[in-house]
Protein backbone atom coordinates (compact mmCIF):
# COMPACT_ATOMS: atom_id res chain seq x y z
CA UNK A 1 0.00 0.00 0.00
CA UNK A 2 1.66 3.15 -0.82
CA UNK A 3 1.48 6.20 1.05
CA UNK A 4 -0.73 7.89 -0.96
CA UNK A 5 -3.66 5.59 -0.38
CA UNK A 6 -2.54 5.15 3.31
CA UNK A 7 -2.87 9.50 3.50
CA UNK A 8 -6.29 9.05 1.99
CA UNK A 9 -7.71 6.10 4.26
CA UNK A 10 -5.99 7.81 7.26
CA UNK A 11 -8.06 11.48 6.57
CA UNK A 12 -11.13 9.47 5.88
CA UNK A 13 -10.98 7.54 8.87
CA UNK A 14 -10.47 11.02 10.43
CA UNK A 15 -13.60 12.49 8.68
CA UNK A 16 -15.82 9.68 9.86
CA UNK A 17 -14.78 10.21 12.97
CA UNK A 18 -15.40 13.98 13.22
CA UNK A 19 -18.59 13.08 11.09
CA UNK A 20 -19.63 10.81 13.74
CA UNK A 21 -18.94 13.18 16.74
CA UNK A 22 -21.07 15.97 14.96
CA UNK A 23 -23.66 13.45 14.60
CA UNK A 24 -24.27 12.64 18.07
CA UNK A 25 -23.53 16.30 19.01
CA UNK A 26 -26.32 17.40 16.71
CA UNK A 27 -28.55 14.57 18.62
CA UNK A 28 -27.56 15.34 22.13
CA UNK A 29 -28.42 18.98 20.90
CA UNK A 30 -32.02 18.03 19.92
CA UNK A 31 -32.96 15.72 22.61
CA UNK A 32 -31.56 18.55 24.97
CA UNK A 33 -34.18 20.93 23.41
CA UNK A 34 -36.47 18.51 23.56
CA UNK A 35 -36.25 17.65 27.37
CA UNK A 36 -38.27 19.80 29.97
CA UNK A 37 -37.88 20.68 33.15
CA UNK A 38 -38.38 18.25 36.18
CA UNK A 39 -39.19 20.90 38.75
CA UNK A 40 -38.48 23.87 40.50
CA UNK A 41 -36.06 24.53 43.68
CA UNK A 42 -36.67 28.11 45.49
CA UNK A 43 -34.38 29.82 47.95
CA UNK A 44 -34.98 33.15 49.88
CA UNK A 45 -32.39 34.96 51.51
CA UNK A 46 -33.62 37.09 53.93
CA UNK A 47 -30.59 38.35 55.88
CA UNK A 48 -31.85 37.01 58.97
CA UNK A 49 -34.94 39.71 58.88
CA UNK A 50 -38.40 39.36 58.78
CA UNK A 51 -39.55 36.70 55.69
CA UNK A 52 -41.69 39.72 53.23
CA UNK A 53 -41.11 37.47 50.35
CA UNK A 54 -42.59 33.97 50.25
CA UNK A 55 -42.20 30.97 47.75
CA UNK A 56 -45.34 31.10 46.86
CA UNK A 57 -44.66 34.55 45.37
CA UNK A 58 -41.73 33.39 43.53
CA UNK A 59 -44.11 30.46 42.03
CA UNK A 60 -46.40 32.49 40.72
CA UNK A 61 -43.81 35.07 39.07
CA UNK A 62 -42.54 31.84 37.33
CA UNK A 63 -45.96 30.79 36.30
CA UNK A 64 -47.08 34.35 35.28
CA UNK A 65 -43.94 35.15 33.08
CA UNK A 66 -44.44 31.65 31.40
CA UNK A 67 -48.12 30.99 31.62
CA UNK A 68 -47.67 27.46 31.60
CA UNK A 69 -46.03 24.96 34.19
CA UNK A 70 -42.30 24.84 33.99
CA UNK A 71 -42.48 20.95 33.63
CA UNK A 72 -43.89 21.14 29.95
CA UNK A 73 -41.40 23.76 28.88
CA UNK A 74 -38.15 22.71 26.68
CA UNK A 75 -34.65 23.50 28.37
CA UNK A 76 -33.94 25.88 25.74
CA UNK A 77 -37.07 27.31 26.06
CA UNK A 78 -36.99 28.44 29.47
CA UNK A 79 -35.28 31.60 28.67
CA UNK A 80 -33.37 32.23 31.88
CA UNK A 81 -32.05 35.67 31.15
CA UNK A 82 -35.35 37.32 30.43
CA UNK A 83 -36.87 35.30 33.57
CA UNK A 84 -34.04 36.86 35.55
CA UNK A 85 -34.87 40.45 34.20
CA UNK A 86 -38.37 39.78 35.39
CA UNK A 87 -37.81 38.85 38.93
CA UNK A 88 -35.39 41.90 39.45
CA UNK A 89 -38.04 44.35 38.35
CA UNK A 90 -40.44 42.88 41.82
CA UNK A 91 -40.08 45.76 44.09
CA UNK A 92 -39.32 42.58 47.13
CA UNK A 93 -36.14 41.21 44.87
CA UNK A 94 -32.46 42.38 44.99
CA UNK A 95 -30.53 39.99 43.92
CA UNK A 96 -31.46 36.83 41.43
CA UNK A 97 -29.48 33.77 40.77
CA UNK A 98 -31.10 30.88 38.11
CA UNK A 99 -29.42 27.82 36.44
CA UNK A 100 -30.13 24.42 35.65
CA UNK A 101 -28.67 21.81 37.25
CA UNK A 102 -28.05 18.04 35.67
CA UNK A 103 -31.29 16.56 36.27
CA UNK A 104 -32.89 19.46 34.73
CA UNK A 105 -34.45 21.03 37.58
CA UNK A 106 -34.47 25.05 37.69
CA UNK A 107 -33.19 26.36 40.51
CA UNK A 108 -34.00 29.83 41.55
CA UNK A 109 -31.96 31.99 44.56
CA UNK A 110 -33.24 35.42 45.29
CA UNK A 111 -32.04 37.89 47.90
CA UNK A 112 -35.12 40.01 49.46
CA UNK A 113 -34.19 44.17 49.72
CA UNK A 114 -34.89 44.90 53.22
CA UNK A 115 -37.17 47.88 54.36
CA UNK A 116 -35.36 50.38 56.50
CA UNK A 117 -37.99 53.02 56.74
CA UNK A 118 -41.79 53.08 56.44
CA UNK A 119 -43.19 56.34 54.81
CA UNK A 120 -46.57 58.13 55.37
CA UNK A 121 -45.84 61.38 52.43
CA UNK A 122 -47.59 64.27 52.38
CA UNK A 123 -50.66 62.93 50.17
CA UNK A 124 -51.54 60.02 52.15
CA UNK A 125 -49.26 57.81 50.17
CA UNK A 126 -47.26 54.55 52.41
CA UNK A 127 -44.41 52.34 50.91
CA UNK A 128 -41.23 51.54 52.50
CA UNK A 129 -37.99 52.18 51.60
CA UNK A 130 -34.70 49.89 51.42
CA UNK A 131 -31.10 51.00 52.44
CA UNK A 132 -30.70 52.09 48.68
CA UNK A 133 -34.02 54.16 47.88
CA UNK A 134 -35.97 51.44 46.27
CA UNK A 135 -39.40 51.61 46.88
CA UNK A 136 -41.63 48.34 48.42
CA UNK A 137 -44.87 48.90 48.33
CA UNK A 138 -47.26 48.30 51.97
CA UNK A 139 -49.00 45.06 51.99
CA UNK A 140 -51.76 43.98 54.34
CA UNK A 141 -50.24 40.68 53.87
CA UNK A 142 -46.70 41.76 55.36
CA UNK A 143 -45.28 43.91 57.70
CA UNK A 144 -42.01 45.27 58.79
CA UNK A 145 -40.78 46.23 62.19
CA UNK A 146 -38.93 49.44 60.88
CA UNK A 147 -39.29 53.34 62.00
CA UNK A 148 -42.54 55.24 60.61
CA UNK A 149 -41.21 58.50 59.33
CA UNK A 150 -43.94 61.19 59.24
CA UNK A 151 -44.31 64.80 58.39
CA UNK A 152 -43.45 66.89 55.09
CA UNK A 153 -42.27 64.16 53.04
CA UNK A 154 -42.86 64.27 49.14
CA UNK A 155 -44.29 61.39 47.16
CA UNK A 156 -41.89 58.74 45.76
CA UNK A 157 -42.82 58.18 42.14
CA UNK A 158 -41.45 55.29 39.86
CA UNK A 159 -39.49 52.34 41.47
CA UNK A 160 -36.78 53.71 43.48
CA UNK A 161 -35.39 57.57 44.48
CA UNK A 162 -34.11 59.50 41.53
CA UNK A 163 -30.98 62.50 41.80
CA UNK A 164 -33.78 64.66 43.59
CA UNK A 165 -35.34 62.31 45.78
CA UNK A 166 -31.25 61.05 46.94
CA UNK A 167 -30.98 64.64 48.01
CA UNK A 168 -34.07 64.72 49.78
CA UNK A 169 -34.56 61.23 51.56
CA UNK A 170 -30.43 61.12 52.04
CA UNK A 171 -30.52 62.51 55.65
CA UNK A 172 -33.69 60.15 56.57
CA UNK A 173 -32.01 56.95 55.12
CA UNK A 174 -28.49 57.74 57.03
CA UNK A 175 -30.45 58.56 59.92
CA UNK A 176 -32.77 55.10 60.06
CA UNK A 177 -29.46 53.21 58.83
CA UNK A 178 -27.80 54.79 62.62
CA UNK A 179 -30.61 53.79 64.51
CA UNK A 180 -30.22 50.09 63.15
CA UNK A 181 -26.85 50.15 64.19
CA UNK A 182 -27.31 51.46 67.46
CA UNK A 183 -29.25 48.53 69.39
CA UNK A 184 -30.31 51.13 71.99
CA UNK A 185 -31.75 53.93 69.38
CA UNK A 186 -33.63 50.66 67.25
CA UNK A 187 -35.16 49.55 70.47
CA UNK A 188 -36.52 53.08 71.13
CA UNK A 189 -37.51 54.99 68.34
CA UNK A 190 -40.89 54.34 66.31
CA UNK A 191 -41.70 57.21 64.59
CA UNK A 192 -39.06 60.21 62.84
CA UNK A 193 -40.97 63.19 61.64
CA UNK A 194 -39.90 65.89 59.90
CA UNK A 195 -40.98 69.61 60.33
CA UNK A 196 -41.08 72.62 57.60
CA UNK A 197 -37.57 73.71 58.96
CA UNK A 198 -36.04 70.24 58.10
CA UNK A 199 -35.38 68.81 61.82
CA UNK A 200 -36.25 65.78 62.86
CA UNK A 201 -37.73 64.92 65.75
CA UNK A 202 -38.12 61.72 67.25
CA UNK A 203 -40.84 59.60 68.82
CA UNK A 204 -40.09 56.61 71.07
CA UNK A 205 -42.26 53.20 71.61
CA UNK A 206 -42.39 54.41 75.49
CA UNK A 207 -42.85 57.62 77.42
CA UNK A 208 -44.29 60.81 76.13
CA UNK A 209 -41.06 62.92 75.49
CA UNK A 210 -40.39 64.11 71.95
CA UNK A 211 -36.68 63.56 70.87
CA UNK A 212 -35.75 66.95 69.28
CA UNK A 213 -32.84 65.79 66.92
CA UNK A 214 -32.39 68.57 64.36
CA UNK A 215 -30.61 67.33 61.35
CA UNK A 216 -28.57 63.95 60.36
CA UNK A 217 -25.72 65.27 60.84
CA UNK A 218 -23.24 63.79 63.63
CA UNK A 219 -26.11 61.49 64.00
CA UNK A 220 -24.08 58.78 65.72
CA UNK A 221 -22.75 61.31 68.47
CA UNK A 222 -26.49 62.14 69.39
CA UNK A 223 -27.86 58.99 69.40
CA UNK A 224 -24.87 58.36 72.11
CA UNK A 225 -26.13 61.30 74.26
CA UNK A 226 -29.40 60.37 73.74
CA UNK A 227 -28.57 56.85 75.33
CA UNK A 228 -26.32 58.24 78.27
CA UNK A 229 -29.57 60.47 79.07
CA UNK A 230 -31.98 57.46 79.68
CA UNK A 231 -29.47 55.49 81.68
CA UNK A 232 -29.08 59.11 83.92
CA UNK A 233 -32.53 60.10 84.33
CA UNK A 234 -34.96 57.59 83.24
CA UNK A 235 -34.12 55.05 85.57
CA UNK A 236 -33.99 57.42 88.81
CA UNK A 237 -37.07 59.63 87.43
CA UNK A 238 -39.08 57.05 85.66
CA UNK A 239 -40.59 57.84 82.29
CA UNK A 240 -43.12 60.86 81.29
CA UNK A 241 -41.13 63.07 83.71
CA UNK A 242 -40.03 65.13 79.92
CA UNK A 243 -41.59 66.81 77.34
CA UNK A 244 -38.60 67.18 75.08
CA UNK A 245 -34.99 66.13 75.01
CA UNK A 246 -32.93 68.26 72.89
CA UNK A 247 -29.90 66.77 71.19
CA UNK A 248 -29.37 69.48 68.34
CA UNK A 249 -26.47 71.78 70.45
CA UNK A 250 -23.37 70.02 70.27
CA UNK A 251 -21.94 68.15 73.16
CA UNK A 252 -25.63 69.26 74.82
CA UNK A 253 -28.35 67.12 75.87
CA UNK A 254 -31.16 69.69 77.00
CA UNK A 255 -34.16 68.17 78.85
CA UNK A 256 -37.43 70.26 79.46
CA UNK A 257 -39.45 68.44 82.46
CA UNK A 258 -43.57 68.28 81.86
CA UNK A 259 -45.59 71.30 83.37
CA UNK A 260 -47.25 70.21 86.71
CA UNK A 261 -50.90 70.88 86.36
CA UNK A 262 -51.50 72.60 90.03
Amino acid sequence: MNSRLKGLIFISVNLLILLGIGISWIHAVKSKRIERTVGLEIKIETGGKGGLLEVADVKKWVLDFYQKDIRKIGIYALKLDQLEKYLLNQALVRKADLYIDPQNKLHIQLEQRQPVVRVVDVKGGQYYLDEMGYKIPVSSRYGSRVPVATGLWYPVSGDRLDAKGEMFYGSLLKLVTAIQADSFAHALIEQIDLDVNGDFTLIPKIGGEKILLGGADEVEDKLNRLKLFYQENMGRQGWNVYETINLKFKGQIVGKKEKLES
